[in-house]
């Protein structure tokens, strides 16, 4: 099942983190500074988590069981990254900036780490920042994967509640080890994707909305503990405005956003986009800036050069990179 809106939306979260990253968090990182400054972009990150809690529950759908959900996850996840990693790194080593900015620097261990994707988890350093959201991705998959195993995929109104319990517990006894396992910073995000999907299936009752907002007041607390923001301006500047967007989506008051073919295509190409554009970003935009380009025409090089990289990668590289490993793993 395809929904269009939901790629419009992911367009979107894609481009708002791009232009985030190449305005915000440029000017932080290399003392820069241009009259665009795109400083909510960061939303689209929690926008990505609330996104693959609800098409999650579409690959539980279509799995027969949790080995073979995760395969499936495996197969949605790694090709795509593999390839994207090789390519940051080449461009970083290639152009020198690694050696250049010691906060780009990653040893040969941590290279390594990051191929399992894993390497957060134990403190490897990332080869790309936007690597950091893929650990609590990974993490929510185990946990729905291990509920998929036990056979429990339907005690829905269960497993959340514990999951608000344990958050509610963090945000004033932090428990590390359980915090560390479950992803707690973010996985409330998801739970909120998932109940928007069960409304959305017309599997809900009235707890689902109950869920929704008790998800987001403890989740934007805990939220707020791992990045250290304003718990108040999170949730009604910011959290809010997401999560009544997502009730539009779901009484079909967007659907008219699945009709702008260029965010669809943003939205099919957004794995990727989101995770070459970073650094090989910056590379573009330094370098051209060093050599005087102006620093507004440098973005949107930038900017086409990412997307542009992120269609090779979807369309062209990837597909039968990921045949031939899913030949592999399913012989």
């Amino acid at each position: 099942m395809r929904i269009k809106e939901l790629d419009a939306f992911r367009g979107i979260a894609a481009m708002a983190v791009v232009l985030y990253h190449y305005t915000t968090r440029y000017n932080q990182i290399f003392s820069a500074d241009s009259f665009f400054n795109f400083s909510l972009g960061w939303l689209g990150v929690p926008l990505f988590f609330i996104l693959s809690g609800f098409v999650i529950h579409l690959t539980i759908d279509r799995s027969f069981n949790a080995k073979d959900f995760l395969i499936r996850r495996f197969l949605r996840l790694y090709p795509t990254y593999w390839i994207s990693l090789l390519l940051t790194l080449a461009v970083m080593i290639l152009s020198g900036f690694m050696y250049k900015y010691s906060a780009f620097y990653v040893s040969k261990l941590d290279v390594l780490a990051n191929f399992t994707m894993w390497h957060q988890f134990f403190h490897f350093k990332h080869i790309d920042g936007a690597y950091w959201s893929l650990l609590p991705e990974l993490l929510f998959y185990c946990l729905m994967a291990f509920i998929l195993f036990i056979n429990k995929i339907k005690s829905f109104y269960w497993y959340n509640s514990i999951l608000l319990l344990i958050g509610s517990i963090h945000i004033f006894f932090p428990i590390p080890i359980i915090g560390k396992i479950l992803g707690i910073h973010y996985i409330l995000l998801f739970m909120i994707g998932l109940c928007f999907y069960r409304i959305h299936q017309k599997k809900a009752t009235k707890y689902e909305h109950l869920l929704i907002w008790l998800n987001l007041f403890v989740a934007v607390f805990l939220y707020q503990i791992e990045q250290q923001g304003n718990t108040v301006q999170l949730l009604f500047s910011t959290f809010i405005p997401i999560v009544l967007i997502f009730y539009l989506f779901i009484f079909k008051k967007l659907q008219f956003l699945g009709k702008y073919k260029l965010l669809v295509f943003l939205g099919n190409i957004s794995y990727a986009l989101y995770l070459v554009h970073q650094n090989i970003g910056y590379v573009i935009i330094k370098n051209l800036e060093d050599i005087n380009f102006n620093r507004e025409l440098s973005i949107c090089i930038a900017i086409l050069s990412s997307i542009f990289i992120a269609y090779l990668i979807t369309y062209k590289i990837e597909p039968p990179f990921k045949k031939y490993i899913q030949k592999k793993i399913r012989h």
